[in-house]
């Protein structure tokens, strides 16, 4: 048996689920988890004989009923969960007081896991930099007028990136708002908007707030957008790429990148146990931050790219 096991958990699809014992089978699951076996790795911690991770996606039901974080009998008996959005940390808390707790959060201070004994991690600043990321995106794409912004209402870090979002558009860019509060909302939201012609510029585009509703149906989001022929832009770069499908571009920092940060915190779980250090979080680092549009999806999409945008 291993030594211990991390309990990794996202807002997705269960079909994903499985336990990873090994660097293979791992299509499909969060860049996050990818980032976070190589810093473990950088710290002497091999998958399958030091640790395994037990990696789960699940709806916000599940999330309510606990039934996300419930360690399966014969896993061993040192745990950490490992949750990959704010959404995921807020229903661990609810869910542990004890178990270790160890995520990826973008406003800690104003959900109040700063002063939890059990909680730590990391901000990726995502909500906080959302409207630097929508300038990105206008830049990337100066055609455009017209902006569709995947937003949950009513949730923390969205409100706050929307408002970034607003407070940054400039006049001759209509910010329209579109409420995602589950996947199946992606289909019947984006299959409103029209076909755009690849004879004619892009005046529409496609933004993705930092929600774990959009994000992790990544590919459904790129998917509708090609199908549509208007561009798409992420608060990561992990879903930007050197071939199609791709989304246009990203700015933010990556899933990978912000796993590899998280696996400090790991460790420190592991050695050291509850209380966890202070600070519970830190930030990610200003040259965390990555500004890519992927030229292949430019070219499937006949975009034309801003000057002197960084390309994959």
């Amino acid at each position: 048996m291993t030594d211990w096991t991390i309990v990794a958990v996202a807002i997705g699809n269960p079909h994903n689920n499985r336990t990873i014992s090994d660097w293979g089978h791992l299509e499909g699951v969060r860049p996050y988890i990818r980032g976070l076996m190589q810093g473990l790795a950088n710290r002497d911690h091999a998958i399958g004989s030091d640790y395994l991770i037990d990696y789960r996606e699940c709806s916000a039901d599940d999330l309510e009923t606990g039934d996300a974080f419930t360690v399966q009998s014969g896993s061993s008996s040192d745990v950490v969960i490992f949750g990959m959005s704010t959404t995921v940390v807020r229903a661990a808390q609810r869910f542990t007081t004890t178990i270790p707790i160890v995520g990826i959060v973008s406003d800690p201070n104003a959900e109040g896991f700063g002063g939890a004994r059990n909680i730590c991690g990391v901000s990726a600043r995502r909500s906080q930099t959302a409207g630097e990321c929508f300038q990105r995106f206008l830049t990337t794409v100066p055609s455009l007028n017209e902006v569709y912004v995947l937003h949950k209402e009513g949730y923390g870090p969205s409100e706050v990136a929307l408002g970034q979002v607003k407070a940054r558009a400039p006049a001759n860019v209509t910010v329209i708002p579109v409420n995602i509060a589950t996947a199946a909302d992606i289909s019947r939201e984006l299959g409103k908007l029209t076909k755009r012609s690849a004879d004619h510029p892009a005046h529409i585009g496609i933004h993705v707030l930092p929600v774990d509703v959009s994000l992790g149906a990544a590919p459904a989001v790129i998917g509708f957008a090609h199908d549509l022929n208007v561009p798409t832009f992420f608060p990561i770069t992990d879903w930007v790429r050197h071939e199609t499908p791709s989304a246009l571009g990203g700015y933010g920092v990556p899933q990978y990148t912000c796993g590899k940060l998280l696996a400090e915190r790991v460790d420190y779980v592991r050695e050291r146990g509850v209380p966890l250090p202070r600070p519970r979080f830190t930030d990610a680092p200003d040259d965390a931050f990555e500004w890519w549009a992927s030229a292949a999806a430019a070219h499937d999409l006949g975009i034309r790219l801003g000057p002197g945008i960084p390309q994959v």
